[in-house]
C-alpha cells in the first residue's frame, strides 16, 4: 500500500433542469399566445360582433304575399309599426295578434295593455277594425310559445295557408324555431318579416345600452328555449 493516493478527478455534474424556468417558460408562452389572440380578436371585432347578431335575424326578403300577418306581442314601438306597412303594401288582407296576460299595474289602470297599444297603434295607421283580429281575450297569452299555440288553433279552424310572422329583427331566429315547431304537421307557409329596431342594428348594436341589453337578452332566452323545449 503507497503512502501517496492518486487524486481522482470529480467528475462534471449534470445540469439538472429547473422546473421554475420550465413552468416560466410556459406561462410565458401561453400569455403571449393569448395576448395574439387577443390581438387578432380586437383587430376582427367588426365582423365578430356584427356576425353575432346576424345569427339571431332570420327573416324573409322579400316577403310574398300571405293569407294573414301575425304580429307577436312585445316591442309596441317597433311591430305594429312594421305589421301595418305590410298590411298597406297589400301583402295579407287581415292582421292577427294574440291579447296578451295584463300586469298587476295595468289592472290597476296605471299602465294600458301591449296588445291594446298594439292595436290602437294599427288602427291608427289605417288597418281597418274589420281586418285586424285580436285572440284569445279570455285567455291572454303569457310567452312566445302561448302566441304559437294560439294562432295553431285558429288555422286549424279557419283556411288559411301562409303567414307572415312579425316579431323584432334579433327575435327572429328564436320565434322562426318555434312557430316551425308548434305549426309542424299543418299544411302552412311561413315567412317571417323582421321589424328593425330603433336606434340600433346589426352593425352597430354593441355602440348602444339598448342594443346590448336586446342580443344579451336574446341569447339567454335562446340558449334557455333550446335547453328546455328541445
Amino acid at each position: 500500500m503507497t503512502d501517496e493516493l492518486k487524486a481522482i478527478p470529480d467528475m462534471p455534474e449534470k445540469p439538472i433542469p429547473s422546473r421554475n424556468k420550465n413552468g416560466l417558460k410556459r406561462a410565458g408562452g401561453i400569455l403571449l399566445a393569448l395576448l395574439l389572440l387577443c390581438l387578432l380578436a380586437y383587430s376582427l371585432r367588426t365582423p365578430i360582433l356584427t356576425g353575432l347578431a346576424n345569427y339571431l335575424i332570420s327573416s324573409d326578403t322579400p316577403l310574398e304575399k300571405a293569407d294573414l300577418i301575425f304580429v307577436l306581442n312585445g316591442d309596441y314601438n317597433t311591430r305594429p309599426f312594421y305589421a301595418s306597412d305590410l298590411y298597406q303594401q297589400r301583402l295579407a288582407p287581415l292582421v292577427i295578434i294574440a291579447q296578451a296576460e295584463s300586469s298587476p299595474a295595468e289592472l290597476m289602470g296605471l299602465v294600458d295593455n301591449p296588445t291594446d297599444i298594439a292595436v290602437e297603434v294599427m288602427q291608427r295607421l289605417g288597418v281597418p277594425v274589420d281586418n285586424l283580429v285580436v285572440l284569445n281575450k279570455n285567455k291572454p297569452v303569457t310567452s312566445t310559445f302561448d302566441e304559437a299555440r294560439v294562432l295553431r288553433q285558429y288555422i286549424v279552424t279557419h283556411d288559411v295557408q301562409s303567414v307572415i310572422l312579425v316579431t323584432s329583427a334579433f327575435h327572429t331566429r328564436r320565434a322562426r324555431w318555434i312557430l316551425d315547431s308548434e305549426l309542424s304537421g299543418l299544411p302552412v307557409r311561413l315567412e317571417v318579416g323582421a321589424a328593425p329596431h330603433i336606434g340600433f342594428d346589426a352593425s352597430n348594436w354593441w355602440q348602444n345600452e339598448n342594443g346590448l341589453i336586446n342580443l344579451n337578452n336574446e341569447y339567454i332566452k335562446l340558449f334557455f328555449y333550446w335547453i328546455k323545449y328541445r
